[in-house]
């Protein structure tokens, strides 16, 4: 397998896992401990197998748990696939990669993924691991925004896109959206913590379990909780590609799905493992622990109960649609073809096949 320098332990201690952005935020994964052998195994092809190309958006730890725990459990090779997980970059363009067809897979949000249709990328989405959103505003918890009410007159951090949204947001709530410093956010939480700003955007799931390990309390208001509906690390592939072989999609997401599973019974445990064999040295065993706790509710919440986990809903990106149009996110008469972005037929097979 091809592979890349790690790059989420360099922002993993203040870490934005952003809109993939979010972010989640764009993500990327070297699969063994050392750092010269960037694919769970030896990379070699197996006779039979089919290949499956997978660009990650971040670096090896528990956000990546559930390719983990199906590669090590024998899941991916119980359904015949050569998976290979490739490391990305602060600067890697996740669906440029997918849709140049430089990698077969890899993860974004509704919003990233709608702003790539707009602009002729010929991308679907067809399972979502965090069923929750985690992007959201984190603010002192002795001074917490816990509504969008509360965001008037305060300095928040948050991404240009990610600002118009919230003011729309505000606007519609009959709230002065002027009345907010928005103000350009990294992936650095000092803002946060030394007090440079009111509320940082962030994803809950990497920023929060920094800052609390710091010693740093922190009140957590999830945007979807203020009227902006989302995934974290929704899975994406071309469009012909799945046409061309429906069936290996099936049998991927089915592996991971049984993955998650294992991950979401144990996560202390998953993520204990995941330090010792995988991780880069100097990943902190305690962050592990916690952000694998973190995340145990986003991969579980709504549909990840009500239907299985990794499922999509076409309505979400539908509500995306609606409040990025609003906001001046995309063009109000811009074409957009949900039916061409997002397949619910792929997750409801492999759940329906376990």
């Amino acid at each position: 397998m091809n592979g890349r320098v790690d790059r989420r332990a360099a922002l993993r201690r203040v870490g934005l896992a952003g809109l993939a952005g979010t972010g989640l935020a764009g993500l990327g994964v070297l699969w063994e401990r050392a750092l010269t052998q960037h694919s769970f195994s030896d990379g070699a092809t197996h006779a039979g197998f089919t290949e499956i190309r997978h660009q990650l958006g971040w670096t090896k730890g528990v956000q990546f748990a559930g390719q983990y725990v199906a590669e090590s459990r024998g899941f991916f090779k119980e359904e015949r696939l050569d998976v290979r997980c490739i490391a990305g970059g602060p600067n890697t363009s996740f669906r440029s990669l997918v849709a140049s067809g430089q990698a077969l897979v890899s993860e974004s949000v509704p919003t990233g993924l709608i702003e790539g249709a707009i602009n002729g990328q010929p991308l679907v989405a067809f399972a979502a691991v965090l069923q929750r959103d985690p992007a959201s505003l984190l603010s002192p918890a002795d001074r917490p925004v816990r509504s969008l009410r509360d965001l008037v007159g305060k300095t928040v951090g948050a991404p240009s896109n990610v600002s118009a949204q919230i003011a729309e947001l505000m606007r519609t709530a009959g709230l002065d959206a002027r009345s907010v410093r928005f103000v350009p956010v990294g992936t650095d939480a000092n803002m946060l913590a030394e007090g440079e700003v009111d509320a940082m955007y962030a994803w809950a799931t990497t920023t929060l379990p920094s800052l609390l390990l710091r010693g740093f309390k922190t009140h957590v208001l999830n945007l979807m909780d203020i009227g902006a509906p989302s995934y974290g690390g929704v899975l994406f592939t071309r469009r012909e590609e799945l046409e061309r072989d429906f069936d290996k999609f099936v049998r991927y997401t089915r592996a991971l799905i049984r993955g998650w599973r294992i991950m979401v019974a144990d996560p202390q445990g998953i993520a204990r493992e995941i330090v010792q064999r995988w991780a880069p040295p100097g990943t902190s065993l305690d962050d592990q622990l916690l952000q694998a706790k973190t995340m145990v509710p986003y991969i579980t919440a709504n549909d990840g109960t009500r239907h299985g986990l990794l499922w999509i809903d076409p309505h979400v990106f539908e509500a995306n649609a609606r409040l990025m149009r609003a906001a001046g996110s995309i063009p109000k008469n811009a074409r957009l073809d949900l039916s061409q972005l997002v397949t619910q037929d792929v997750v409801r097979k492999a759940t329906a096949t376990l």
